[in-house]
């Protein structure tokens, strides 16, 4: 039974005009169907792989970004469970592409895939999903792998922080590599003990020594480009280097052939959205860590907020990801006026 609710939404969609990228636009609710919710979207933030789609060509389906996101369910299609109405909730997106993105006043999405979140406020909520389950998932597969550690690149952004409290607290190794030395600062602030400057002259022998030294066969990659080959020429045999970014927006490139045919290298892809690291029943029992964490103040999952954003002002800001990402996350308040 639904109740009362505007039949339009102003949303960010994907614009024809590659000056702009995205443009707000009033678009229709659409009628529920069973098993969904509709949901009043208070917070959400902008990833990077918010950002990637959002370059990508327009087309007749998902036209707005937004993966994850937070706020009130306010209405609910047919044969749907009537205690969610007005339940405060995150939820993440489904993959596939069948619901429009988070980046809208209001959003249609499956019950299942929206989880209530008690009194921890939208704003940290709101980024429960991605950076938080790509971290848990990082050293999951470490350990079905049975690496004694990781390398991690773009390692001061918001999932490397995660990542550095993770590993000091499952006592994994973690080579933590970045591209400026106050990000080096940050990190060790943290309690990281391996950092490296990619950007040193001796970077890559650097690298090679200590994942020697360390037993080391993961790297997870958010860069790609040239650094990709890089990497996986340092680390050792036996070793698999997972790209789950495009920071550099290069084709990856400096890859040796021997690395595959003499040493059993690999290069692997990594989205969490379409990736089978989590069981069935695993995936709830990880979601409700965050949330916990999130509870008693986000000593781990908690993201520092750079930036607080109306929709109208995405376009404009939609890069700061992209060349601020050690200064927090950005979010969208699609409520804000």
């Amino acid at each position: 039974m639904e109740g009362k609710i505007p039949s339009e939404t102003r949303a960010v969609i994907k614009s024809l005009d590659p000056k702009k990228i995205v443009e707000v636009a009033t678009v229709p609710i659409p009628k529920l169907e069973k098993g969904e919710v509709l949901v009043r979207v208070e917070a959400t933030p902008i990833n990077f792989s918010d950002e990637s789609f959002a370059k990508m060509p327009p087309n007749s389906e998902m036209k707005t970004p937004g993966l994850e996101g937070a706020g009130t369910i306010v209405s609910l299609g047919p044969d749907t469970d009537q205690s969610l109405l007005k339940k405060r909730v995150a939820f993440c997106n489904d993959p596939t592409g069948k619901w429009n993105g988070a980046w809208t006043q209001y959003m249609s999405i499956a019950a299942e895939r929206c989880v209530p979140i008690g009194d921890v406020s939208f704003e940290d909520a709101c980024m429960f999903y991605v950076n938080p389950l790509t971290a848990l998932g990082f050293l999951l597969e470490a350990k079905n792998r049975n690496s004694k550690g990781i390398v991690h690149t773009a390692a001061a952004s918001s999932l490397g922080q995660m990542l550095v409290k993770l590993c000091i607290k499952h006592n994994l190794e973690l080579i933590n590599i970045v591209r400026r030395d106050e990000q080096a600062d940050l990190l060790r602030k943290l309690g990281a003990k391996h950092v490296i400057n990619q950007s040193a002259p001796d970077f890559a022998e650097k690298l090679s020594e200590l994942t020697k030294k360390l037993e080391i066969l993961l790297c997870f990659d958010a860069v790609g480009g040239a650094l990709t080959g890089t990497l996986l020429a340092a680390m050792p045999p036996g070793s698999s280097v997972v790209v789950y970014g495009a920071l550099d927006s290069q084709p990856i490139s400096g890859v040796r052939p021997h690395d595959f045919i003499s040493f059993g290298k690999k290069i692997e892809g990594f989205w969490l959205g379409k990736s089978a690291i989590f069981t069935p029943a695993e995936l709830p029992k990880a979601i409700e860590s965050v949330l916990e964490d999130l509870r008693k103040g986000g000593a781990t999952f908690k993201a520092n907020i750079a930036k607080r954003l109306k929709l109208e002002e995405c376009s404009h800001h939609i890069l700061s990801y992209r060349n601020h990402p050690t200064a927090g996350k950005t979010i969208l308040l699609p409520q804000l006026q």
